[in-house]
């Protein structure tokens, strides 16, 4: 190679050098602000969405209801999980759905039918809960009917604030048994099935006549 292509290309060389330099990322000593207008529109804008606090699971909460001991006829109190607080409807809803298969291996039932649904719960007022019913309840008879409107009435006086409960079927109230099978408009309590309740007191038996004086006899 001759001299002056020998100092051509070193001219050449050195050019690219500086020019590839100048190209390079500078890396600063020290932060530096740097222009709005450098930054990329997509770094600039700001998020909208934040993560949002996880809202805390509320415990459920036991509430009665009452189904029948087969063996007994007679009504067994049974704990349900609901979500907090209970309520008169809380607790119908869970004795509509029937017993359960542990609790149907335990021997209980519900004299309920299945088809029976809840169409409203009013009040309660001074103590009273209105609790409307479809009219599949009252197609049961006899001691049956008696049997379910009692485990109505116990369930929902298991609520504090309730004592009694007025029936209606599809809307309108109706006169329904109470536990001696008297039809009745009036609120019913739990006093009115007591034949049904386990720990209702026992009737004292009939006091038994005083014995007759013998006749003082004669001579």
């Amino acid at each position: 190679m001759t001299p002056s292509r020998r100092h051509l290309a070193s001219a050449v060389l050195l050019a690219t050098v500086l020019v590839t330099g100048a190209c390079a990322i500078q890396h600063d000593a020290q932060p530096r602000a740097i222009d709005r207008s450098q930054v990329p529109f997509s770094l600039l804008a700001t998020s909208t969405t934040s993560a949002e606090p996880a809202t805390p699971m509320r415990a459920e909460v036991p509430t009665s209801i009452f189904l029948i001991d087969s063996n007994t006829e007679m009504l067994t109190e049974v704990l349900r999980p609901v979500p907090p607080p209970p309520s008169v409807r809380a607790g119908l809803l869970e004795l509509l759905l029937g017993p359960t298969e542990e609790e149907l291996a335990r021997g209980l039932n519900s004299a309920i039918t299945r088809s029976t649904t809840l169409l409203g719960v009013d009040g309660p007022r001074d103590g009273v809960v209105t609790v409307d019913l479809s009219d599949d309840l009252r197609s049961i008879g006899g001691q049956g009917q008696r049997l379910a409107l009692a485990q109505v009435v116990f369930t929902a006086t298991a609520t504090p604030e309730v004592s009694a409960v007025r029936f209606a079927f599809e809307g309108q109230p109706s006169a329904v048994p109470d536990g001696q099978g008297a039809s009745t408009t009036e609120p019913l309590d739990r006093t009115d099935f007591a034949t049904f309740d386990p720990r209702a007191p026992l009737s004292p038996p009939p006091a038994s006549p005083p014995p007759s004086e013998a006749p003082p006899s004669s001579g």
